[in-house]
């Protein structure tokens, strides 16, 4: 189970880098285009704050550039995965470089289980599974997918990850639940992952009942 950020913005990756559990960092062009300036600096900034995996994705629309871009993109960090668009170009470009180099492989922006079987035949070792805009715009539970995935997965003994690419709290416990092997989200919903109201309040009451009987004394000082 490895929980990643999704974001490229150095304060967010800092600040979550410091609960200790960040296992890696993920990134798309549209996320890069929000932030501009040197996105080669953006991204090697990134790669020398964290020391988990840094995934970022090639930009071009064709086979032969994204697999240029992504040994550039890979000598950028140390543990670097790159990002390949599920398209016909895509799959050429994966194929291409698992044949001639030791990249690590993310296929991203997977909406159906036909695609995630592709990826996995052309070599990705990562499947990105978009769950956020079809459980926005689909009346379908994204579970359905996510199952459909990791059972395809299972039975044919593939060993490509499943990433679980999600805008909720839901979708990131159904996804674990359906048996992906990892997930992404922004540095909102992890924000998220302490805000229950319960919880806040059991904590606020064990603090009161202890500086009512102790005052400031803690297990240090006292």
């Amino acid at each position: 189970m490895e929980f990643y950020l999704n974001s490229c913005v150095l304060d967010e990756i800092k600040e979550i880098n410091e609960w200790g559990i960040l296992d890696g960092v993920t990134m798309n062009p549209s996320m890069m285009a929000a932030v501009g300036g040197d996105f080669k600096k953006t991204f090697t900034d990134i790669c020398k704050t964290v020391s988990c995996k840094v995934f970022s994705q090639v930009s071009a629309p064709d086979a032969k550039t994204m697999v240029e871009e992504a040994k550039i993109i890979n000598s950028l960090g140390d543990k670097v995965v790159v990002k390949v668009q599920t398209s016909i170009e895509g799959i050429k470009a994966i194929q291409k470089i698992k044949e001639t180099t030791d990249i690590e492989i993310c296929a991203t922006a997977i909406h159906t289980t036909m695609e995630a079987l592709v990826v996995a035949k052309a070599g990705a070792d990562h499947a990105a599974i978009f769950l956020g805009l079809l459980g926005e715009a689909d009346e379908r539970s994204t579970n359905d997918l996510m199952q459909g995935v990791t059972e395809a997965y299972m039975a044919g003994g593939i060993d490509t990850k499943v990433m679980s690419a999600a805008r909720s709290l839901q979708q990131i416990v159904d996804g674990f639940r359906m048996g992906a092997d990892e997930m992404t989200c922004s540095y909102g919903l992890w924000k998220l992952f302490f805000a229950n109201a319960y919880t806040i309040d059991r904590w606020a009451k064990f603090e009161g009942s202890w500086k009512k009987a102790f005052g400031d004394k803690n297990w240090i000082t006292g």
